[in-house]
């Protein structure tokens, strides 16, 4: 295996098996093989080494078999992602499927607010290095991850990341991200993880003074500290450098289930009330959770220190997006006419809806539930990337989409739902930006 062979092999793979034999189960070994270039995980000559010292001994059938899911199939790049809620090893797209995934979200009662002002997804941004106009006191960079669509930053331990984004957040708002969590555990406490939002006063939203310490003029975060079949969750929010509200950490199971997969975080401000969701179950309403001075303007990410070695430690971020305002779907449906959101999300280049859209459905199905004599246009609408007659059929079949899942998930009447696709020819924001593209990939309910 010469030098440029190498660089296919994921690092977390070859440092995690030993003399040929894998160390994890199955489910856990589809994460190992995800990083694509092993240069990009890592700005030190360590990891190189070690790895050509595990090469040299004997180990590449142990590559090839990690690399290899169970039964013998190989991993097609064109092969269905899965969605945020799914296991890697996801069944086949049917609509049995996607109405499970769904159902699943049941509880789920988040709805994103109604206006797009940030967005990344880091398409485009340069493999192996942190996002253009962010800062980091660390070697946190831009990866792909193989089955899973798009880029995503890895974070490094020992390491603050501060979004590229100027905005604030306003009184009411909402931020989501997903994540990917991979431990390699060997007895010792991995890193812990916090991500949270800073209102920074007068201090631009990147400097380098929040790096060493996150606080500003106020914050919240959430801390993830990961246990082999659970984890710790704790929630602080700060007036500047003195606590305002402080859930101690509390052993929660579901972090067990988080791990190997791609989780959505949803996160929720309603002036002083603090809501945060992970796959679908709320970890924390929090009335008075917020500090009432300043606004948020900048988000932040956080992974600690460990005794492990960076290439056993995968943490990864992507798609985040902020919204602000409170939508008020039965508002703006029964008395504007029309509800327009960002809210329902697709998978990409697909007409299948992800789970996390549940708060919306459930909104606007209770909205038919309280009105029997409504009936509406569900339009489709999408960006500008990509061509413009694929587009208009994509929109098409994502509106057809949400009509087939208010009929069978939430048994609403289909003579009351029309479809209607429009592409990329409605444009709401500009599609030269991510916020703006974000903008216009949504779903128009139409009150007929």
């Amino acid at each position: 295996m010469n030098n440029r062979q190498l660089k296919q092999v994921t690092i977390a793979t070859v440092m995690g098996i030993s003399l040929g034999m894998l160390s994890l189960p199955a489910s856990a070994q589809s994460i190992l093989n995800k990083v694509k270039d092993r240069a990009a995980q890592t700005a030190t000559q360590k990891v190189l080494n070690e790895t050509d010292k595990a090469v040299s001994k004997g180990i590449d059938k142990a590559i090839e078999s990690a690399t290899t899911p169970t039964g013998g199939k190989s991993s097609e790049p064109g092969g269905k992602p899965p969605a945020a809620g799914e296991s890697m090893a996801t069944g086949s797209d049917t609509a049995a499927n996607q109405k499970k995934a769904i159902q699943a979200f049941s509880k789920y009662d988040f709805v994103p607010g109604d206006s797009v002002l940030y967005a990344n997804d880091f398409a485009g941004e340069a493999i192996g290095e942190l996002p253009a106009g962010w800062n980091s006191n660390g070697s946190s960079v831009i990866v792909t991850l193989d089955g899973i669509p798009g880029q995503w930053l890895r974070m490094a331990q020992r390491t603050v990341v501060l979004t590229d984004n100027e905005t604030s957040f306003g009184p009411d708002f909402t931020v989501e991200f997903d994540m990917v969590l991979h431990y390699d555990f060997k007895g010792w406490m991995p890193p812990s993880l916090k991500f949270g939002a800073l209102a920074t006063g007068t201090a631009s939203t990147t400097s380098n003074t929040l790096l060493s310490d996150p606080k500003g003029d106020k914050s919240f975060y959430v801390e993830i500290s990961p246990l082999a079949d659970a984890g710790n969750l704790m929630l602080e929010s700060y007036e500047k450098y003195i606590r305002y509200f402080n859930h101690p950490p509390t052993r929660n199971a579901l972090v067990a289930r988080w791990y190997d997969k791609v989780s959505h975080v949803a996160i929720q401000g309603q002036k002083e009330r603090l809501r945060i969701w992970v796959d679908g179950e709320k970890l924390y309403d929090v009335p008075k959770g917020i500090p009432k001075g300043g606004e948020f303007n900048q988000l932040f990410f956080q992974l600690s220190s460990s005794p492990y070695e960076d290439e056993q430690i995968g943490v990864y971020l992507g798609n985040i997006k902020i919204a602000k305002g409170l939508p008020d779907t039965r508002h703006k449906l029964m008395e504007e006419g029309r509800f327009s959101t960002t809210g329902i999300l697709f998978d990409t280049g697909s007409a299948t809806i992800k789970p996390e859209s549940a708060g919306v459905l459930k909104a606007i199905a209770a909205v038919f539930t309280q009105h029997a004599d409504v009936s509406v246009l569900i339009v489709g609408h999408t960006d500008a990337v990509g061509d413009d007659t694929a587009n208009l059929e994509l929109s098409e079949r994502r509106a057809a989409a949400v009509k087939e899942a208010l009929q069978t998930v939430y048994q609403i009447d289909g003579t009351r739902l029309q479809i209607r696709g429009k592409g990329e020819a409605e444009p709401v924001a500009d599609n030269a930006t991510a916020a703006g593209r974000a903008q216009n990939r949504r779903v128009e309910f139409i009150k007929q």
